[in-house]
């Protein structure tokens, strides 16, 4: 067999693969986050709102299909560099949508719990998975989420100080974005090798040692030694910041695995991945039963938007991870720097003086 068809024929191996783990894999978590928002609503609240009722709880007018939609492009962008979609669900729910009451923040958790999914089951098959490197961030998220629901139903109750928050957020997530593209690892070998290795051997995210307190992992013959006790406090300290605005966390834990330890795009999301589905998870149950049990008002998510969101951002997500490694690293920060951050400047900005629009 010559090389022409060789490639033909592993390129059609290739495509038939991704169609069945799509079908088999992705659609049902696709379908069923559908069906729990159908179900939600009408458990919820009677009806299921589609632009011609407003949603009780956000009460905003949005048709089904844009929530999906939202979802999707949401989760592509965000998952292509490691992060869940509520960096930029968020400011577009809370600007376009003009949902920025309390309840956007769980609603936004509950989307940065389903949505990774797709992305967190396709970069376990493509090799960019390691639970040792995510484990102890996500302990410290756990902590986290357990506290920054308070600050949301305390300090940032108002929608002035939380606009103003999130921007804050937005704008070091925007910088550091930016700051990243003068430079930063090359990893052309995972480009060339694609999302399965060479055809034959897919490469992965390994542990090579955890001992006093380190942990050290290789990817395509690079190591990087972080601490234990840094990874956990990490962990925690983004968890509190992010579950009280309603984000995955993974906006400010990025730039910290790139910056400090000079891990590549590619490698991040063995962490931030699996941090996000976490810390949200615990943030919308102290959003729904801690904050009640001491003695605080629960702020329940707007339950069918949230999952709605979802079904579109599974897809999203999983399509990232398909197509990451064949989009240029510096393309992805330059883009979602300038946007992130245009958005968060807006916020600031507004905080102190009214812009002639709304945002």
């Amino acid at each position: 067999m010559n090389s022409d068809a060789h490639s033909v024929t592993v390129g059609a191996r290739a495509l038939s693969s991704i169609a069945r783990e799509f079908l088999f894999q992705q659609a049902p978590f696709i379908i069923g986050a559908l069906i729990l928002g159908y179900l939600s609503a009408q458990l919820q609240h009677g009806f299921v709102p589609n632009g011609d009722r407003p949603y009780p709880l956000a009460e905003v007018r949005v048709p089904v299909w844009h929530v999906i939609w939202m979802g999707a492009w949401t989760g592509y962008t965000m998952a292509l560099v490691g992060q869940a979609a509520g960096i930029f669900a968020l400011p577009y729910t809370t600007s376009v949508l003009q949902f920025s009451n309390p309840h956007v923040t769980p609603s936004t958790l509950l989307l940065t719990f389903v949505n990774p999914i797709g992305a967190l089951l396709g970069f376990r098959r493509t090799g960019q998975w390691n639970l040792d490197f995510a484990g102890w961030l996500c302990a410290g998220g756990i902590i986290g989420g357990l506290v920054g629901p308070f600050l949301r139903s305390t300090l940032l109750v108002a929608a002035d100080p939380f606009r103003f928050a999130l921007g804050l957020m937005l704008v070091l997530a925007g910088a550091q974005l930016l700051n990243k593209v003068s430079g930063g690892f090359s990893v052309e070998a995972a480009t060339r090798a694609g999302p399965f290795g060479n055809g034959e051997h897919q490469i992965r995210i390994e542990t090579l040692t955890t001992a006093n307190g380190r942990l050290t992992i290789g990817y395509l013959g690079h190591k990087w030694t972080l601490k234990l006790w840094v990874l956990f406090a990490v962990g925690a300290v983004v968890g509190v910041i992010s579950s009280a605005l309603g984000l995955g966390g993974a906006f400010l834990i990025v730039p910290i695995l790139i910056i400090v330890y000079k891990l590549p795009m590619y490698v991040v999301p063995a962490a931030t991945i699996p941090y996000a589905v976490i810390l949200s998870a615990v943030g919308l149950f102290t959003y729904c039963v801690v904050l009640p049990l001491a003695g605080a008002q629960a702020i329940q998510p707007e339950w069918a938007w949230g999952f709605f969101a979802a079904a579109g951002g599974i897809f999203g997500s999983w399509a990232a991870a398909k197509t990451q490694l064949y989009v240029p690293e510096h393309l992805l920060n330059l883009m979602l720097g300038a946007v992130t951050g245009a958005v968060g400047v807006l916020y600031v900005i507004n905080f102190f003086f009214p812009l002639p629009f709304r945002i």
